[in-house]
């Protein structure tokens, strides 16, 4: 059914929009914003505004069909017709969700009930343009008029003196509680004519029937009996179908209660969960869809608050319940995968877990916490990229799961899309106002920046640490840890400040101006944290990030050991590692041995693999560099830009163009949606044609680079040096110059860059 074309909106009356719905998210100001959005074709941001508005209005008709009409302009039929169905099922006489419905069905060959919705349409409104023009469209006809009732001719009677006809003659059935009764002293003569017939038939059907009157003592027995046991049993029945429709109706609500609150993803939320599944279990045993959410619940419970062995306990017990049932439950194999992995079983987590997802897209059924989980596991891991595609998938079917946008951030960190990882984030937070995990990421996230925005990431912290209900025992450490991170980072840079700055910072991050004092307050904040959360070998890992900002390398080493003691499955573990060994001078050789060794753990870590290759290139060993970049993207289907970056480097390094020229084009391809990597990118590529001596095409990416992202200072000095070289540009050299000399001042190429000014 076509939809009335829409007037794509100016960037002005875009921002109007989005400041309006910003403002007041639970008003209908979503409905303007998502038919701007479905106008220009931004259908993720049409879905993500929709569902926010099914979510503020879930009577309304309205967000539903537009977000049916933004899954059908993606093609997305089948997601389009359930959302017009919940649409009827709120307003079932609606004719313009009749419509759309109807079409639907037409289209994904649901014949039969497209024609029956088609023609609810019609019998609302025989005279609707709309209805009659897609009747025609669909051949259907209009159901013809029913044909007239005709009145039936009373039946002649008799003249006197002859018979009635045979069927008129037919005497009346004899009823049991309307009997003539005949009185003994009345003459045989003069009984009437059917006496004699009713008598006779009385006597046929003495053995068939049980008459009121002039039954024996038994038969009044079993009639006195039946009469007091029918009601009894009717009665009973009926208490019984009002008990089971009840204990259905406790069932369902509390399922939903669990769903619900499996979404908010908190330490409270998990709790209240596992109250409402208990509940269901209470009224059904047997419940498998009660068990995969207790499953679940209870391996995040263990696995990420830090619950123990209780926790782990309940979720092995639960996820054996819900196996025994038979049943098909995303949850439940979500908490299968959850359980192996925080097990140390990655492998095998996988391997299951992919497969089941296989088979649920193959039967259309995508799920967005099965992906979500795939893609927490492949991350930690070391599988970045799968990873991304995995939790993408995940974003794309539950655009509102903040759960989902705080794995996308953590992510995005550990790619180093710092920009990227704040926006994920940002999200996390607008659909969970609170949301702990992205909470500490946001703030975390800026602690590692070189100019941080302590006032942000302090108010994160603080709210975390004053939150009620609390977040578990594992984040709340982690909170007082990241605060230990933000004394030390806000009292370095307190040293070197002046009075004014000084007395902003501590206003702000409420950091004491007084040194001692600060330390005391960092090492209050240390003990408090392990005290809270022994067993998380994350806090080390965040220790030895604060102890790397004071140049301490050996003691930052040191706790980064710690917890890979503690947990050696956790890729991003040995990543943190190996930065903190080549930050040694000479480290290089110990962060290859590391990585060597965390390679049998984790085997084929992308990641594990391009940073080894890192450490072999730091050493000048540009062949073992190579194999091991050569094994990161070995499989076809694996993107892996950074390691194709890094071996374009090298064959431009050794004069090898065409070979750096081919790995380069791969990574441009594969850095799309990465400004920072792939200006990176564009800018080796310029200088590989520039070596090659096609300078028409070297300036054609130089400026690829510098429009692919416009912060990245390395292209502007590259292109300056590449328009000075042959003196044509001498004034576009100065001015691109200038541009590096102005984002850098005190950069790697500024001695070089003042040279070609003069």
């Amino acid at each position: 059914m076509p939809n009335p074309p829409t007037k794509q909106p100016s960037p002005s009356e875009l921002a109007k929009l989005e400041h309006a719905f910003a403002t007041d998210p639970s008003s209908n100001a979503y409905l303007p914003l998502a038919e701007a959005y479905l106008s220009a074709s931004r259908f993720m941001e049409a879905m993500v505004v929709c569902k926010k508005g099914v979510k503020t209005h879930p009577n309304a008709v309205e967000p539903r069909l537009l977000l049916a009409r933004v899954y059908q302009q993606q093609g997305k039929d089948r997601k389009a017709l359930e959302e017009s169905l919940a649409a009827l099922q709120i307003a079932p006489t609606d004719r313009v969700t009749l419509r759309m419905t109807a079409d639907l069905q037409f289209k994904l060959g649901e014949a039969e009930a497209g024609r029956g919705t088609l023609l609810k349409a019609y019998e609302l409104d025989s005279r609707d343009g709309e209805t009659m023009s897609l009747m025609g469209q669909w051949k259907v006809e209009p159901p013809k008029p029913a044909p007239p009732v005709l009145a039936s001719a009373p039946t002649p009677r008799a003249p006197p003196g002859t018979l009635a006809p045979a069927a008129a003659r037919q005497p009346a059935p004899p009823s049991l509680h309307a009997q003539p009764t005949l009185r003994a002293s009345q003459p045989l003569a003069a009984r009437p004519a059917t006496s004699s017939f009713r008598m006779e038939e009385e006597e046929d059907s003495s053995d068939r029937s049980l008459p009121v009157s002039g039954s024996s003592p038994t038969r009044r027995t079993i009639a006195l009996a039946l009469l007091v046991a029918i009601p009894t049993a009717m009665g009973g029945y009926f208490f019984w179908g009002r008990w089971k429709a009840q204990r259905n109706r406790e069932t369902k609500k509390n399922l939903t209660i669990a769903s619900e609150q499996l979404r908010h993803d908190s330490y409270e939320s998990y709790k209240r969960a596992c109250v409402a599944a208990d509940r269901v279990l209470e009224l059904d045993p047997n419940s498998t869809a009660a068990h995969g959410y207790l499953a679940y619940a209870y391996a995040i419970r263990w696995g990420e608050h830090g619950g123990g062995d209780e926790a782990r306990k309940l979720a092995e017990e639960h996820l054996e319940a819900a196996q025994r049932g038979g049943e098909i439950s995303s949850h439940l194999y979500a908490a299968d995968a959850l359980i192996k992995h925080y097990a140390g079983k990655d492998a095998l987590a996988l391997r299951d877990l992919e497969q089941r997802v296989r088979g649920f897209d193959a039967q259309g059924k995508k799920s967005s916490l099965m992906y979500l989980t795939l893609g927490l596991i492949q991350m930690n891991s070391g599988d970045l990229e799968h990873a991304r595609e995995s939790l993408e998938t995940a974003q794309a079917l539950a655009p509102d799961d903040a759960r989902v946008y705080a794995a996308l951030g953590t992510l995005s960190r550990r790619r180093g899309q710092d920009n990227e990882a704040a926006k994920n984030f940002e999200f996390a937070l607008r659909y969970e106002r609170d949301h702990p995990d992205s909470l500490l990421g946001k703030a975390l996230l800026i602690l590692q920046q070189d100019r941080p925005e302590y006032g942000i990431a302090a108010k994160a912290i603080r709210k975390l640490i004053e939150s009620d209900p609390p977040p578990s025992p594992r984040q709340l450490a982690t909170a007082h840890l990241v605060r230990a991170l933000l004394i030390s980072r806000v009292s370095l840079e307190l040293a070197e400040s002046k009075s004014e700055r000084q007395k902003h910072l501590s206003d702000i991050t409420g950091v004491p101006l007084d040194k001692s004092r600060a330390q005391a307050e960092m090492v209050k904040a240390e003990e408090t944290a392990f005290a809270l959360d022994r067993t998380n070998p994350e806090l080390h890992v965040i220790k030895g990030r604060r102890l790397l900002f004071e140049q301490r390398v050996d003691p930052a080493v040191n706790e980064i050991k710690q917890a890979i003691k503690m947990d050696p499955t956790r890729a991003h573990f040995y990543v943190e590692l190996a930065r903190a060994l080549m930050q040694k001078p000479g480290g290089e050789k110990e962060a290859q041995d590391a990585l060597i060794n965390a390679l049998k753990t984790v085997h084929d870590s992308p990641k594990l693999l391009v940073m080894l290759g890192d450490a072999y290139r730091r050493q000048g060993k540009l062949d073992e560099a190579l194999a091991q970049y050569s094994r990161a993207v070995s499989d076809p289907k694996a993107r892996n830009p950074e390691a194709r970056l890094a071996m374009g480097a090298i064959y431009r390094e050794r004069k090898e163009p065409a070979k750096a020229a081919e790995a380069l084009e791969k990574a441009v391809q594969e850095f799309i949606g990465q400004p920072g990597k792939l200006a990176a990118a564009y800018l080796e590529l310029g200088r590989a044609y520039e070596e090659k001596g096609d300078r028409a095409k070297a300036d054609e990416v130089y400026q690829k680079a510098l429009t692919a992202d416009e912060e990245y200072s390395p292209a502007y000095y590259y292109y300056a040096r590449f328009l000075a070289s042959d003196g044509r540009q001498p004034g576009k050299a100065r001015t691109t110059a200038q541009e590096y000399l102005k984002r850098d001042p005190r950069g790697e190429y500024a001695a070089d860059a003042q040279r070609l000014l003069q």
